[in-house]
């Protein structure tokens, strides 16, 4: 089965002159991980923006430097930082977003697309089309559940 069936085709994508306030207001709908996807004028796939990018606004830098180091303890004060109302605006996507990402054309299988989310180490991944133009999203549990589906359990 082809992504193209199976991937979410009304997704939510920025671009990279999106303001902090508006990019926050695009990830409040979402339960769970959420990827929003970065466009250019030609709906070109040039970045993602995860809530890991927007949790590095507010971490202290120590803490992401030592965050993969085994018994490290590191103190975590993101609550306890000021924030300035005027960073929703002056802040904007191409700030904080992953220029180094993973990515699937629609026309491969899901197979593929679950072989490449297990060794990239994520759930969703952004669908391009062959002229890399953002055409989905797909995830783990969508996958999941077409091989429900396929079995006739759901």
């Amino acid at each position: 089965m082809k992504i193209s069936e199976v991937m979410h085709k009304d997704i939510i994508a920025v671009k990279r002159s999106t303001p902090l306030k508006a990019l926050l207001e695009n990830f409040k709908g979402f339960h769970g991980h959420p990827l929003i996807p970065v466009v250019d004028d030609e709906k070109k796939l040039i970045g993602i923006v995860n809530s890991d990018n927007l949790l590095d606004i507010i971490r202290p830098q120590k803490s992401r430097l030592f965050k993969n180091i085994p018994l490290v303890d590191v103190v975590d004060d993101s609550f306890d930082l000021e924030f300035v109302p005027s960073m929703g605006q002056l802040i904007i996507v191409e700030d904080i977003m992953e220029t180094k990402f993973v990515s699937i054309q629609e026309d491969e299988s899901i197979d593929k697309a679950y072989r490449l989310m297990r060794l990239s180490k994520v759930d969703r991944v952004p669908v391009t089309n062959k002229n890399d133009e953002l055409s989905g999203i797909i995830g783990i549990f969508d996958i999941i559940w077409e091989m429900f589906k396929i079995k006739g359990v759901v």
